[in-house]
């Protein structure tokens, strides 16, 4: 292991390695990287153990770090092109991605040990960045995984391996922000953003969009999460589910024309009812593109209008 590098990381640097990168720098950023890990571990050690100084929004911002400079540094190899001619640089790559790998399993492993300390974690003051911490976590142990699982008869490299699998933990980190930590859905910017693009597609192409506006009343966080993913469960893959506000959620209908937001609305309604959690429910309405609007705002408003009816 390498010494602690108690001070090394003052400041979390997550942008990616710009131009070309040589095997050389790659593999200094993969050391870096291995040091920022054994820090993140330290951090996390203080604040299993109790100890009243530690900083859990430092140890967040280490952690979410470690995982996206891992996914980052995997597509900045990409940049490396050494010339069939130079075995030497070939097998830095492989090293390079074995280190990877190794990474992984290391938060892999940070993951069993948080499940196993989260009921006494969740006394922390700051439960929300613990829940993002999970989901950075669950990556780093799916990329471990697949990389394992991938290891025989694929024909692939690990380098190559290392870097399809970087590629899409690169692109599941970037949506961390636009997450709700309780439910696991989307919080109000992430919708906005996708349901934003969703309505510019229906703009240029003409096509449909529904907006589905529930308004539940649980009686307590379990219970929004039960509920929230009930509603998950009745919904295609590429439908967008959101927290928008407290116990408001807002189911986005891509191609959903009136007749079949109107269908989304009952199968949301039934499961509900037959998971006895129909006293739960408050009011459900939707709104259309194009009959009550093209903008996220407008169908907002006229879903609003018609909750007052």
């Amino acid at each position: 292991q390498p010494s602690d590098p108690a001070t090394k990381w003052d400041t979390v640097d997550d942008s990616p390695p710009r131009g070309r990168p040589t095997p050389r720098e790659v593999v200094s950023a993969s050391r870096d990287l291995d040091a920022k890990v054994w820090e993140a571990v330290r951090r996390w050690k203080a604040v299993v153990d109790g100890d009243e100084e530690s900083d859990l929004d430092r140890l967040a911002s280490l952690l979410q770090g470690c995982v996206h400079r891992s996914a980052t540094l995997i597509v900045a190899l990409g940049g490396t092109r050494p010339r069939r001619s130079a075995p030497r640089a070939v097998a830095t790559r492989e090293t390079v991605a074995l280190t990877i790998e190794g990474l992984a399993a290391e938060l892999e492993g940070m993951l069993w040990r948080l499940q196993a300390d989260w009921q006494q974690l969740r006394r922390a003051p700051n439960l929300d960045r613990l829940r993002l911490l999970m989901e950075s976590f669950e990556m780093a142990a799916n990329v471990a995984a697949r990389l394992r699982e991938q290891r025989e008869g694929t024909g692939e490299s690990q380098f190559q391996r290392a870097l399809r699998v970087g590629r899409h933990l690169s692109d599941g980190v970037s949506f961390l922000p636009y997450r709700d930590p309780f439910t696991g859905i989307y919080n109000r910017e992430g919708f906005d953003v996708l349901a934003g693009a969703e309505l510019k597609r229906c703009r240029r192409y003409g096509r449909c969009f529904g907006l589905l506006v529930l308004v539940l009343c649980p009686p307590d966080l379990e219970g929004l999460q039960r509920a929230v993913a009930t509603v998950r469960a009745e919904l295609r893959e590429y439908d967008l589910v959101a927290r928008y506000v407290d116990d408001l959620i807002l189911i986005g209908v891509p191609e959903g024309g009136r007749g079949a937001t109107r269908r989304v609305a009952s199968r949301v309604l039934k499961a509900l009812r037959a998971g006895d959690m129909g006293g739960w429910f408050q009011r459900l309405s939707y709104a259309t593109v194009p009959e009550d609007g093209a903008t996220l705002s407008g169908l907002f408003h006229a879903a609003r209008d018609r909750l007052q009816e």
